[in-house]
């Protein structure tokens, strides 16, 4: 079983640019196209909604997961570059590798430490360097660091998150598939209706809808599911409403 590199980026966007999410999803092609690793998942993690934190919109972090990662020093330096370049003028980039051999029970108490109140940089920072990762503030106040330290610990942690981008699934908007069908031409490992019952017949019929996406469980992309509003036996991805807390 290959080793994973959690790349978490955060502030990277003002109110009129391309957000973080496109960045990432671009950095992601990028290392992909480079061959520096297999890039197979972009995450987003919510962190504090305050008026006490300076944000774009939704204060949410992105994190790559990358797989067979190449030299880190050269991945390191090519999202450096990107974001120095790309980030949109006023944001305030941060960029983070997290080798999943370096996370730790502190790095997800951290993440979950900036979904519910105020951190600094300071904290940011000194937990980094006890745990010997590329913690970057690379623009204006560099306050980015901390959702960048953020994103990739709870990337890391399995347990928080949804899906930005996961390969097959937007091929499949407004379709109706078989869960052997989904399994075969997406990256998802597991559905589960919002009740915790796990989908294990391969001819289950699954909606779609215009809006899957999947959440991030157990470090592995999981599709919620519930009853079809108008079909009996059959399955509809859960309502955006719901996949938002997410």
């Amino acid at each position: 079983m290959s080793t994973r590199l959690f790349i978490g980026i955060d502030d990277t966007d003002n109110l009129d640019s391309r957000g973080t999410g496109y960045h990432a999803r671009a950095l992601c092609n990028s290392i992909n196209e480079r061959e520096l690793g297999s890039c197979r998942y972009v995450t987003r993690h919510q962190l504090l909604m305050s008026p006490l934190v300076p944000f774009t919109s939704h204060n949410s972090a992105a994190c790559l997961v990358i797989e067979n990662a190449g030299d880190l020093d050269t991945v390191e330096s090519l999202c450096i570059d990107y974001l120095l370049e790309n980030s949109a003028e006023a944001s305030d980039a941060g960029l983070c590798l997290l080798p999943e051999q370096d996370f730790s029970m502190s790095l997800m108490q951290f993440g979950i430490l900036c979904k519910h109140r105020v951190v600094t940089q300071a904290m940011a920072k000194n937990l980094a360097v006890e745990h010997g990762l590329r913690l970057h503030g690379l623009i204006g106040t560099k306050d980015g660091l901390i959702g960048a330290l953020a994103g990739a610990s709870l990337c890391a942690s399995g347990i928080d998150g949804r899906l930005l981008w996961l390969a097959g699934m937007r091929d499949h908007v407004e379709q109706t598939l078989t869960l052997k069908q989904l399994f075969e031409s997406t990256d998802i490992a597991l559905v589960q209706s919002h009740d915790g019952e796990t989908l294990l017949d391969e001819t289950s019929q699954i909606d779609m809808g215009t809006w899957p996406r999947a959440v991030w469980l157990g470090g592995e992309p999981c599709l919620i599911v519930e009853p079809h509003e108008g079909k009996a036996d059959a399955w509809q991805v859960a309502a955006k409403s719901y996949l938002r807390q997410f």
